[in-house]
């Protein structure tokens, strides 16, 4: 089992009578990439602001590697990096002199520390630029080597692919994804882009209202996908397609858009295909359902302004 570097326990936080975060706890281990996801407003931002210490923690505590960061701040701070969204560099100085002025300002002694990490996040043959003539993903990069100066442990990363382009998303996710899985650093990242998220996360959790209504690992998420069994037909008259499936068939069907979904076996969608066509109804096609995490999302946080739990 991997060691774990960030250990967040019952973490709250009220302003006045209103609760933005309400007993999160939830576990980041090395090596991993935990995605919190939720809408905006949800408490995303508030909870890495405790992490962080923009903002007092009302109740509960965080450990990054074993040290309080309500008690113990900057030895809890030693090993974390940060990205809040877009970072904040001099623009009329290098990349480099931008790296090497933050170095000195983190008391960084190892002289060839900046070029170690200028490498890892892929910036050596733009650093001596002017940063004024960086793209907002080289930006971004930049900010990644800041963050990678103190060799953290763990990197909180807040929004960070808000404004990026789908090539700077892409390259961004690459970048992560070698941190973590080839460095063996911890990384919380924040996002509302689910999408994103998907392609990026090892585990997710889901923050709605404050309230962590669900985590799980990605790879759980995809078997449970794919042992669903959710099919649907897509046609030319879904709304009748829908209605003649329910009472031959007997099978509860949903309509989403131009498709009718249910769930079944091969045998009977081929049955239901072929008695559709009898009915003079148009099929376009038919298959499996390949659910996203944005539905898992929405259904999660359905579930959970129901009060109908998470399975």
């Amino acid at each position: 089992m991997p060691k774990t570097v960030l250990e967040i326990k019952n973490l709250t936080k009220h302003f006045g009578k209103r609760t933005a975060v309400n007993n999160l706890s939830l576990v980041v281990r090395e090596g991993e990439i935990f995605g919190f996801l939720g809408a905006n407003g949800a408490g995303k931002s508030t909870t890495i602001k405790m992490l962080t210490g923009l903002t007092t923690i009302s109740s509960g505590d965080a450990f990054v590697c074993g040290n309080s960061v309500k008690y113990k701040f900057e030895k809890a701070m030693e090993k974390v990096g940060t990205i809040v969204e877009v970072p904040e560099f001099y623009n009329y100085l290098t990349g480099y002199q931008n790296l090497k002025y933050l170095a000195r300002l983190s008391n960084v002694k190892d002289k060839h520390k900046i070029d170690m990490v200028v490498e890892t996040v892929g910036l050596s043959n733009r650093i001596r630029e002017k940063v004024s003539k960086y793209s907002l993903g080289m930006k971004q990069r930049l900010g990644v080597a800041q963050a990678l100066l103190n060799d953290p442990k763990l990197l909180i990363l807040d929004e960070p692919t808000n404004g990026l382009d789908a090539n700077g998303i892409r390259e961004f996710r690459l970048m992560l994804k070698d941190l973590a899985h080839k460095h063996n650093i911890a990384i919380l990242i924040s996002s509302h882009i689910l999408s994103e998220m998907q392609n990026l996360c090892d585990t997710i959790g889901i923050i709605d209202n404050g309230v962590l209504l669900e985590t799980n690992s990605m790879s759980s998420i995809r078997q449970n996908i794919s042992e669903d069994g959710s099919q649907y037909i897509k046609c030319n008259a879904p709304n009748f397609a829908g209605k003649l499936i329910q009472e031959e068939f007997k099978l509860d069907v949903k309509i989403c858009k131009n498709k009718v979904l249910f769930t079944t076996d091969e045998d009977t969608i081929a049955k239901i295909i072929i008695f559709l066509t009898q009915k003079k109804v148009m099929v376009f096609g038919a298959g499996e359902v390949d659910a996203s995490l944005e539905d898992i999302f929405l259904t999660v946080i359905n579930d959970g302004k129901s009060g109908t739990g998470i399975n």
